[in-house]
């Protein structure tokens, strides 16, 4: 009986190299041999870590939950997949906190270098719903078109839309700094009901206040 020839690990499907690739660490990772390309693994680490290297704290939560979102929609709601855009680039972010004048949130930037929010259709991600002749469905914005809404009016200073409903015209915004009683990376919904001449002299009553 002839031998069994010998596996290499160049040689294993993705998902199972990833799995014995999870348990080494960086040192192991820079000592391990080439690829028949001639490509080291330490030159694939390298450039991942700097693409990537800001993220570390919240790409594997993060990329986790992308993950079985999409799962999940393919059971339930597969033409949502197909809304999903292509990730962002380092240089497109760092545009936008350049057009914006405010930094962004690591893990907020980390999540649209996986998916750059939604293209502009129904259902939205964020949430839909249909009661009698109501109807909301909140589309996950994309970087640009949020960045095209970020507000600097009293009230709504430094915050940048999440999502909107084309239904209702209801927004979730994230405020990028302290101002006007909110806390920096809070996601909130504005309330329609403005009687106060500031939102800072009523903060709880001006807003909802969801932890990001």
């Amino acid at each position: 009986m002839a031998a069994n020839p010998e596996l290499r690990m160049d040689q294993l499907p993705s998902d199972p190299l990833l799995h014995v690739l999870s348990f080494l660490s960086f040192r192991d990772l820079i000592r391990a041999d080439r690829l028949q390309s001639g490509l080291s693994w330490f030159c694939l680490f390298q450039r991942s870590y700097t693409d990537l290297g800001r993220y570390l704290q919240f790409y594997p939560v993060l990329k986790r939950a992308w993950d079985q979102l999409k799962v999940f929609l393919q059971q339930r709601c597969p033409r949502m997949i197909a809304s999903l855009k292509e990730g962002a680039t380092e240089v497109e972010l760092n545009d936008i906190e350049a057009q914006i004048g405010c930094r962004l949130p690591d893990d907020y930037r980390c999540s649209y270098r996986i998916h750059n929010g939604q293209k502009l259709v129904i259902p939205g991600l964020m949430g839909s719903m249909s009661l009698s002749n109501h109807y909301r469905s909140e589309v996950l914005l994309d970087v640009e078109t949020a960045a095209g809404g970020f507000q600097q009016r009293k009230g709504m200073r430094r915050c940048l839309p999440l999502t909107f409903c084309f239904h209702t015209g209801l927004s979730q915004y994230l405020a990028l700094q302290p101002a006007e009683g909110r806390r920096a990376h809070e996601s909130f919904y504005p309330c329609p009901v403005r009687t106060c001449s500031s939102w800072t002299a009523l903060p709880a009553a001006g807003l909802l206040y969801l932890k990001l």
